[in-house]
Order: C-alpha cells, then structure tokens, then sequence
C-alpha cells in the first residue's frame, strides 16, 4: 500500500468494482463522527474485540476466522450505512460461496457483480486501518483460566458501554492543531483534510513538540542525550 498516495488522500481502488473512500473530516462530520468511527470499528474487529458476544453464542474466540467474522459483520450492514467508505455497493446482499476444491469462503453480489475473498478483505481492513491510525491487537490467553478471566472481563465493558455517552475523539484533536502554532491550517480550512493526513499531522506535531521538549532538556542539563534513543532527537523520522 502506497503512503504517499494515502498522505495525499486519493480513494484507494482495489480493482474496477471495488474503490474505498478516503473521507475528509468534511465528509465525516456530514456522515456523523459516532456514526463514522461505529463502523470502521465494526469492520475492523477482529474476534478477540467480540470475547463476550461470541462466548455468549458458544464460540471460543481464538477459534473464529476473522473472515468468518467479517461475513457475519456484512449481513447487518446497509448501503445508507457503509457509503461513506464504499459508496452504493451493497454489503447486505452479498451472498457466501464456497470455491471449488478449496472450500475457501468468498463472497459474491450478484447484483452488482462484486466479489470480496479472503485477500479482498485483507486489504481493504489495511487501507481502514491505516487512514484512521488504527491497530490490530490480537489477544490470546495463556491458559483457561486467563481466557475464562478475559471473557467475563469483555461482558462487564459491554454492558458498562451500552449506557456511555459518545464523546467526540476529534474535537479535542482539531481543537489542540488549530491552536498550535506547528499547524498550518485554521479553523475554517482544517475541514477539507483528509482524514489520514490529520493523524499524520497529530502524531507529527506530538513528535516536534516532543523534539522541542527534550532539546530544552538536553540545553538545560536536566537530560542525558547519550541515554535518548536516536529517534528521538529526529522531529523528521518515521512516524509509530
């Protein structure tokens, strides 16, 4: 996957049925920020995100695919829901196929002629994950008791997030950008970025302000740049 081409903010085309839509922070405002971040979250769960559903429904966690749990998220999704990413194509009405002699699961519209196999959905949960600066943390327990202790763990953050109110995550984001000197855009302009290029920029400016801090430090004699890893002294590197 080319980050240059996801720092600019260009749509990502899997192939010429499937084309994902990198949204601006325009774009997620008019769609709405609860409604935006329920579905990327939802589409990129993985299993061990669901311990509590599945146990419920008499799955062990570390045995589902993560495909498999993908087909069952594509049932519930609408078109009015999933076009903010995916435009018409509808996700409802895909159908479960099995391939001849590999019995490997893919799914087919027949309606609109689209396909998403295994690799399909590899890349697509890439490209979701990386324009909103999301990770894929997959957890395994260490023994049954761990894994009986993380189960009964996820049912009590269910039920205590079912009666939680939303809280925006990019108010206090874009609130601290347009304020910080570093931030070429305002409050006027912020809008039209992409929402992959307004992540970089919080971890970019988190890391220059980080550089300023130490540098300060370093001057003042309060901190060992021998002890500093080399990163940390490069406001230019890579960001983590």
């Amino acid at each position: 996957m080319d980050e240059l081409q996801l720092f600019r903010g260009k749509d990502y085309e899997i192939n010429d049925r499937i084309k994902i839509h990198h949204p601006t922070l325009n774009d997620i405002v008019d769609y709405g920020e609860q409604n935006y971040y329920g579905l990327v979250s939802r589409l990129t769960s993985i299993p061990s995100d669901y311990k509590g559903q599945l146990d419920e429904l008499g799955f062990d966690y570390e045995e589902v695919a993560e495909f498999d749990l993908f087909i069952l998220i594509c049932k519930g999704l609408n078109v009015e829901e999933s076009k903010i990413l995916f435009g018409d194509l509808n996700f409802a009405n895909l159908n479960l196929f099995k391939i001849t002699n590999t019995d490997e699961p893919v799914l087919y519209n027949e309606e609109q002629d689209f396909t998403i196999d295994r690799a399909i959905y590899e890349v697509i949960m890439e490209f979701i994950r990386k324009i909103n600066g999301f990770e894929k943390k997959i957890e395994r327990a260490g023994n049954a008791a761990t894994k009986k202790f993380l189960i009964e763990e996820s049912k009590e953050q269910l039920k205590k997030s079912q009666n939680k109110p939303f809280k925006s995550m990019l108010i206090p984001l874009i609130s601290s950008l347009v304020n910080s000197p570093e931030f070429k855009y305002n409050h006027t302009t912020v809008w039209d970025l992409p929402i992959y290029t307004f992540m970089d920029s919080v971890k970019r400016i988190q890391k220059i302000k980080s550089y300023d801090n130490l540098m300060q430090g370093i001057y003042t004699g309060n901190v060992d740049s021998k002890k500093l890893n080399k990163d940390d002294l490069n406001w230019l590197g890579e960001l983590r």
